[in-house]
C-alpha cells in the first residue's frame, strides 16, 4: 500500500509492474513456445543416436579401406598413425561430452530472446504512452525505472534457468537410452552447472541491454533497430585493435561466457612463434566475456536512465 506521502511501497511497485510485464497474452504465448522447442530439442537427441557402435565401426574401417585403397592407386604415402578409429564416428549420446555444446546452443538462443523480451519490457509503455500514466502513480521516475529493471533481469534469468532444468534431465534421458553417462564425474558436474549459472547470468544482463536500449530510445521497433546498430558498431571499434579486442564483438564474448574449455596460456603452448601462433591462444576467458558483456550493458543503462529521469516524458 502507500507510504505517508501517497508513494508506492517499494513491494506494491514490484508487483504492479510485475503484473504489467506478465499481462501480454503473446509473452505467455512465447514462454509456452519457448517450453515446447526446449522439450522438442532435448528430444530430438533420442531420435539423433543411437547405441549401434558396431556398424559406426564397421563404416569407420570401410572408409578407411576405401582411403587405403586411393592412396596405393595413386601413390599417396600414409601416416602410420593413421587408422579406422579417426574415421569413427561415435552415434551414441555421450553426455560428458556432447552435453555441453547442447547446453551452450540452448542460452544462446535464450539469450537472444532476452534480449527481445527485455525490448518489449521497456518500449512498449512509451509507444503506447502508457508510461505517462506510470509516471503519475509512481512520480519518482528512479523508482520506476529501477524497479522494471529489477523485473526483467529477474525474470530473464528465471526463464534460462527454467529452461536449462528442463533440458537436462532430456539430455540425462537421451545419455541413458541411446548413449553414455561415462565421465560423468565430479569434475564434469561442476563445469556443468558453471556453465549453467554463467548462461543463466548471460541472459540476465541481456535481458537488461534490451530494456535499456528500449527506454533510451523510447519506442520498441526503434530499440530492435537500435541492438543491430550498436552490437555492429561497438564490434567495429574493437576491430583491428589487435587480435584480442577484436574478440569483444558480442558473438565472441557470449561464446566466451560460455565455452566450457579453459583458454591456454601462450607460455603453455606448444606453439613457437607467429601472429597466427597468437592468434590461436587469444581466445578470452569467462573473465573477460563477462566484463566485455557488462561494458555493452553499463554505459546504455546509464544513459537511459539520465533520460528517463532528467528529460520530458512527453
Amino acid at each position: 500500500m502507500p507510504d505517508d506521502n501517497g508513494v508506492l511501497t517499494w513491494r506494491r511497485l514490484l508487483r504492479a509492474e510485475l503484473r504489467r510485464l506478465l499481462a501480454p497474452r503473446a509473452l505467455r504465448l512465447g514462454a509456452v513456445v519457448g517450453l515446447a522447442v526446449t522439450a522438442v530439442f532435448g528430444l530430438s537427441k533420442l531420435a539423433l543416436h543411437d547405441t549401434d557402435t558396431a556398424a559406426a565401426w564397421r563404416a569407420a574401417e570401410s572408409r578407411f579401406a576405401q582411403i587405403q585403397a586411393d592412396a596405393a592407386r595413386y601413390g599417396l604415402p600414409m601416416n602410420d598413425g593413421v587408422g579406422p578409429r579417426l574415421f569413427y564416428d561415435d552415434p551414441r549420446y555421450v553426455m560428458s561430452t556432447l552435453s555441453f555444446g547442447d547446453l551452450r546452443t540452448a542460452f544462446t538462443a535464450l539469450a537472444a530472446a532476452a534480449v527481445l523480451f527485455g525490448i518489449v519490457a521497456g518500449g512498449a509503455d512509451w509507444t503506447s504512452r502508457v508510461v505517462l500514466t506510470l509516471a503519475t502513480a509512481e512520480p519518482r521516475r528512479t523508482r520506476l525505472f529501477t524497479a522494471r529493471a529489477l523485473l526483467v533481469t529477474a525474470l530473464s534469468t528465471a526463464a534460462a534457468a527454467t529452461t536449462g532444468a528442463l533440458l537436462v534431465p532430456l539430455l540425462l534421458l537421451a545419455a541413458w537410452l541411446r548413449g553414455s553417462t561415462e565421465g560423468m564425474d565430479g569434475v564434469y558436474w561442476a563445469a556443468f552447472g558453471s556453465l549453467y549459472l554463467r548462461g543463466i547470468l548471460l541472459c540476465g544482463l541481456l535481458g537488461l541491454l534490451g530494456y535499456a536500449l528500449a527506454m533510451l530510445t523510447r519506442r520498441a521497433a526503434t530499440a530492435l533497430g537500435a541492438v543491430f546498430l550498436y552490437l555492429a558498431a561497438a564490434g567495429q571499434l574493437f576491430a583491428g585493435r589487435g587480435p584480442r579486442l577484436a574478440e569483444y564483438d558480442m558473438a565472441g564474448l557470449t561464446f566466451a561466457v560460455l565455452n566450457e574449455k579453459p583458454v591456454i596460456p601462450m607460455i603453455e603452448s606448444d606453439c613457437i612463434a607467429g601472429p597466427g601462433c597468437e592468434a590461436t591462444h587469444v581466445d578470452l576467458t569467462i573473465a573477460d566475456g563477462l566484463a566485455g558483456v557488462a561494458l555493452y550493458v553499463v554505459p546504455v543503462l546509464a544513459l537511459a536512465l539520465w533520460r528517463s529521469t532528467r528529460t520530458d516524458l512527453g
